[in-house]
């Protein structure tokens, strides 16, 4: 034999790799609590399971029908507890004429509180709708009879405004002891007031605020004539306003004579 025979090294027949059991516990471990979590959220949302039989309403209430409203929301209720809708149940409670805001949250385990801002009416607007102190109109769909509110008249669209003439005017008027029971507002953006007294003012379109002015400064000397009662003032001059009294003598009254008109002038 050759001493110069050269060793050769046999390779190892490679076997088939088994499976970790350390790697294949946690697999399953993993697989299993998919599963779990998979079935509880099923079970969770599955409107049979933990239903909402509880509508609890809280707030300040007067005018809205709090029958109504647990209807309205058991209505919008879809789904149990966990999946119930909170937000969709919100906007349909705010769409009821008497709410001016609501909010609605879960109370374990089977109970909707809602919470509701009801609507403060500052006046009535036509004669079908009221507004309330921002100037937002509502159509309640039977109209409470409140005393002591005005009505306000004009295009809905301008209502934020008129509401926000109607507040100035308001104090403008009680500094000469005058109650406003009518602001009406025409499509040609003319304004016009009526006092409880009956007495009409026309402002016309333009500097509305300073001409009613001008008239609360000469009031006093208006109403002293004794002898006829102011019935109506028309302000749309620059420089000047129209009076037109009601005569109060008995026999002037029994005739059903038109009343006298005086235009005076001033600054």
């Amino acid at each position: 034999m050759s001493s110069n025979r050269r060793a050769r090294t046999v390779q190892p027949t490679p076997r088939p790799a088994l499976l970790d059991s350390a790697r294949v516990t946690p697999l399953l471990f993993i697989l299993l609590l998919s599963l779990l979590i998979g079935w509880g959220v099923t079970l969770l949302l599955d409107p049979l399971n933990m239903p909402v039989r509880v509508v609890s309403v809280d707030g300040e209430i007067k005018h809205l029908d709090r029958e109504g409203l647990e209807q309205t929301v058991a209505q919008a209720v879809s789904g149990n507890f966990f999946s119930v809708d909170l937000v969709r149940i919100r906007r349909k409670i705010e769409q009821l004429p008497w709410v001016k805001s609501a909010s609605v949250r879960r109370v374990w385990p089977d109970t909707l509180a809602v919470r509701v801002i009801e609507q403060l009416p500052l006046a009535y607007w036509g004669a079908d709708a009221m507004v309330n102190h921002q100037g937002e109109v509502f159509k309640p769909q039977r109209l409470p009879r409140l005393q002591g509110l005005v009505t306000l008249a004009g295009e809905e669209a301008q209502a934020k405004r008129i509401t926000k003439g109607y507040l100035r005017m308001r104090t403008l008027l009680e500094t000469a002891g005058l109650a406003l029971r009518r602001l009406r507002v025409d499509a040609r953006h003319s304004w016009q007031i009526e006092t409880e007294g009956g007495l009409l003012l026309d402002l016309g379109r333009r500097d509305v605020m300073p001409r009613l002015s001008r008239f609360v400064q000469l009031y006093p000397f208006l109403k002293e004539r004794v002898d006829a009662s102011l019935e109506r003032v028309d302000l749309r001059y620059t420089n000047g306003f129209s009076v037109y009294w009601q005569t109060n003598t008995e026999q002037q009254s029994q005739m059903d004579s038109p009343s006298s008109g005086a235009r005076i002038a001033g600054k």
